[in-house]
């Protein structure tokens, strides 16, 4: 590449970055598409772990940046701790890009005694995880780009970061240039304003294809001061000054952002309250639904059992009632058994009866018999008395011819 980057990492206080801008103009947006692009670029370049954004949208979930800064400190940015499938749930978005700001301000701290606008970063974690907000991602994506400069492996990354197109490298250069002037010392609390101290940390990049790493700490800020005079060196100097100036305003701007954090704290705080007492109401609210819900899965439990029951007394019932069928179907052979049996009864009930009948004639007839033999008997007494009445017959025939003859005479 015939481009060259140079960067200078200031131990004074520099202005926030126009990401942290809420007042930006609309003609930004036009730049931040081609600054899109080179971003996207400067993850493909420089980080191997990880699949390569294709738009910056793709990086609202933090996970692209996760993977990238593992490369520069897995201490401090371990890519499993995090949701990697988050989808459109804009919440775990938020909880990810919420650690993944929270560990770059432990590791600029702790590791480059470096600092930048974090709270500010922070409480536009969820419009950026909401709407995929560019001005909120390329925040983080400056702090992403300043650590790869910063960290012990810088000479790494500056090296890949030569392989960005040089179509992009300029755009890349203007960006990582805002980035660096939103980092400021940790310690600037505590600093004078009247420092005269030299720039610490200045690492410049060159694109020459023959140039093995970054250039010492005398390097400058940009290409055209390479060959800079007395009067470029008084031109620095008026620059250093106005810098200092606007540090010194943007200290008061600070102090008046630290009382409104202050009074934005405690609204919080009696948000956070509020937001607690929700959180507690809910709780109790879903122990009581939870406890509702354990009630009503028992009833079903039961009615289960209850219907499983009812099942297997339908299956008895079926195999009964075939049972019983069955039964029935041999009843029914008996029934017409018995149809025949008492057909059968009925026949010799009706000669019984006949022969009632004619056991009561000969009854009849044997009486009879037994009247005519006492008749006969009685005709054959009365019989045997005829030859003593006709005796006494005659004899009284003839008395009464002799009476007769006497009255005669």
């Amino acid at each position: 590449h015939t481009a060259s980057i140079a960067v200078t990492i200031s131990s004074a206080g520099c202005p926030p970055s126009r990401y942290n801008n809420n007042n930006h103009t609309a003609t930004m947006a036009e730049e931040d598409d081609v600054t899109s692009i080179a971003v996207c670029e400067f993850f493909a370049k420089c980080f191997l772990s990880l699949d390569p954004p294709e738009s910056l949208s793709e990086l609202s979930d933090g996970v692209v940046m996760f993977q990238a800064l593992s490369e520069i400190s897995m201490d401090h940015f371990d890519p499993t701790s995090i949701t990697h499938e988050a989808g459109d749930n804009w919440a775990l978005k938020a909880a990810n890009l919420r650690k993944l700001v929270r560990n770059l301000q432990d590791y600029y701290h702790d590791e480059l005694n470096k600092d930048a606008d974090f709270e500010s970063i922070l409480s536009n974690v969820n419009d950026t995880a909401k709407d995929s907000d560019p001005d909120g991602i390329l925040a983080i994506v400056e702090l992403v780009a300043v650590a790869a400069i910063s960290c012990e492996d810088r000479e790494v990354f500056v090296n890949r970061m030569r392989e960005i197109s040089e179509e992009n490298l300029g755009e890349f250069q203007m960006f990582l240039k805002g980035g660096m002037e939103a980092i400021s010392s940790f310690d600037d609390d505590d600093a004078g304003e009247g420092e005269e101290d030299e720039d610490a940390d200045s690492v410049v990049f060159d694109g020459d294809e023959n140039h093995d790493g970054p250039s010492s700490p005398g390097g400058v800020l940009f290409p055209s001061h390479g060959d800079m005079s007395a009067d470029g060196n008084s031109e620095l100097l008026r620059e250093r000054e106005e810098l200092r100036k606007e540090l010194s305003d943007a200290r008061r701007e600070l102090a008046q952002i630290k009382s409104q954090v202050k009074l934005n704290e405690e609204d919080n705080k009696k948000e956070k309250d509020k937001l607690r007492a929700l959180n507690e109401d809910i709780q109790v609210r879903l122990t009581k639904r939870e406890e509702e819900l354990h009630i009503v899965e028992q009833d079903l439990s039961k009615q289960k059992r209850s219907l499983e029951e009812v099942h297997n007394e339908v299956n008895d019932l079926k195999e009964k009632s075939a049972s019983l069928a069955d039964e029935l179907d041999v009843e029914k052979g008996k029934v017409l058994q018995l149809r025949k049996t008492e057909a059968m009864v009925e026949a010799y009930r009706k000669k019984v009866e006949s022969l009632e009948s004619a056991n009561q004639q000969m009854d009849g007839l044997e009486n009879q018999t037994q009247n005519y033999a006492d008749q006969i008997m009685k005709l054959e007494r009365e019989n045997a008395s005829i030859p003593a009445l006709e005796k006494t017959l005659e004899e009284s025939q003839t008395l009464a011819k002799k009476l007769e003859a006497r009255n005669n005479e």
